[in-house]
């Protein structure tokens, strides 16, 4: 069963082990593992991977690691539809419920990322904004993107600053946010793909928030 709620983990700012299942920085964090629970409750992709979640004095961080016998993407520039191109990792942030607008963040394997601000859920449908102006906002994140075909798996540690929330540090204890992260895996091709979640989303709608995870600092 998901864990539905974690307490955001402090994280030392000398993070060297990328690549790695079980990093040593995220010791004393909760891993989550992905599921498909819109095919039936506790249901498992057919390549799993784990997701933890940290926090320094300026970033909200976020480290995934992913089993991936056949890494593939025809990407080749930033803030294209990489989840139609490829294997994708997307990492959802709503800072609070009584926010309506989130951030959608999106990793590929081959160092590539694509930044999505939604002022609210049916923002593009109800013409409040369009995917142009979605798709331009910059989170200012820092990732380290880590390949390892010979093991089948590849990582991607993202770090969003606060400041893009309006905050000039970690939130404090009175805050609770939401997050998710997700996943388009390709098998060789762009024909064949699996997708998966750490949270449990009842339908495959990956910004279903109400099913998010809930974050506490």
């Amino acid at each position: 069963m998901n864990v539905l709620s974690t307490a955001i983990c402090p994280l030392p700012s000398d993070r060297h082990d990328h690549g790695s299942k079980s990093p040593e920085g995220y010791g004393d964090a909760v891993a989550f593992p992905f599921f498909q629970n819109w095919i039936a409750p506790g249901s498992r992709p057919h390549e799993g991977g784990l997701v933890y979640v940290g926090g320094t004095e300026t970033d909200l961080c976020f480290y995934v690691w992913l089993e991936d016998r056949s890494i593939f993407t025809t990407a080749t520039e930033n803030n294209q539809p990489l989840f139609k191109l490829g294997d994708v990792a997307e990492i959802f942030i709503k800072p609070g419920t009584s926010r309506e607008d989130y951030w959608e963040i999106h990793v590929s394997p081959n160092d590539l990322l694509m930044d999505l601000h939604f002022p609210s859920r049916g923002a593009i449908k109800s013409g409040q904004t369009t995917w142009e102006q979605v798709v331009a906002a910059d989170s200012g994140s820092r990732k380290t993107v880590t390949t390892n075909p010979d093991e089948g798996s590849w990582t991607v540690e993202l770090c969003v600053p606060w400041r893009i929330f309006g905050f000039d540090q970690q939130p404090g204890p009175d805050e609770t946010w939401q997050f998710s992260v997700s996943r388009y895996n390709y098998t060789d091709d762009l024909d064949h793909v699996e997708h998966s979640s750490i949270a449990p989303l009842t339908e495959l709608n990956f910004h279903q928030y109400e099913n998010f995870i809930n974050l506490t600092f």
